[in-house]
């Protein structure tokens, strides 16, 4: 995949989303060490500003991840992140994965705007065939977020990861393009 184009900014009705920067940086590592994002993360060790910045040089800048900043309108305060990555070129495939940092997106139908924005952008800007992720099956919040964004429960992995000393399952969730079907 290329890049994100950099002046990219994709429009929702209370949010938009834009290419993470640089400038970024500081807020990503405080929102990915949050106990709140962490708990309902898969990979759950801390993240530095060095990795981070890692992360940036090798897979953002290099278009293996595309990477937003979510953004509340009203006063363009960023909130959290979303991205695709994972791409599958010959199926025509990615994976998404959000994470809210600001305890003021909680419970206003922000994740579920973004996820819908996201998929769209996979579906008719990257010309993705299908978008999937991943959820721990005890975070009942992303699993409606993904239900009301129009994705699809595909299977339920009982025990599938073990995390924080137990295992937990894992629900994938799928959506295919419309357009493709």
């Amino acid at each position: 995949m290329k890049p994100v184009e950099k002046d990219l900014k994709i429009h929702g009705q209370q949010i938009y989303l834009r290419p993470i920067a640089i400038a970024d940086t500081d807020d990503i590592v405080r929102w990915r060490n949050e106990k709140k994002v962490v708990e309902n993360f898969i990979y759950r060790k801390p993240v530095s500003k060095e990795e981070h910045l890692n992360w940036m040089e090798k897979k953002v800048k290099s278009g293996l991840v595309h990477q937003f900043i979510i953004c509340r309108k009203e006063d363009d305060k960023p909130l959290g992140s979303i991205y695709l990555q994972n791409f599958e070129e010959e199926n025509k495939k990615g994976e998404w994965g959000i994470f809210l940092g600001e305890p003021d997106a909680y419970g206003k139908g922000i994740g579920t705007e973004a996820a819908k924005l996201i998929l769209a952008y996979g579906f008719e800007t990257l010309g993705l065939h299908k978008v999937i992720s991943k959820v721990l099956a005890y975070n009942q919040a992303s699993v409606r977020m993904n239900e009301n964004a129009g994705y699809k429960q595909e299977a339920y992995l009982k025990d599938e990861l073990f995390l924080d000393g137990k295992y937990e399952d894992l629900i994938l969730f799928g959506a295919v393009n419309p357009l493709q079907e």
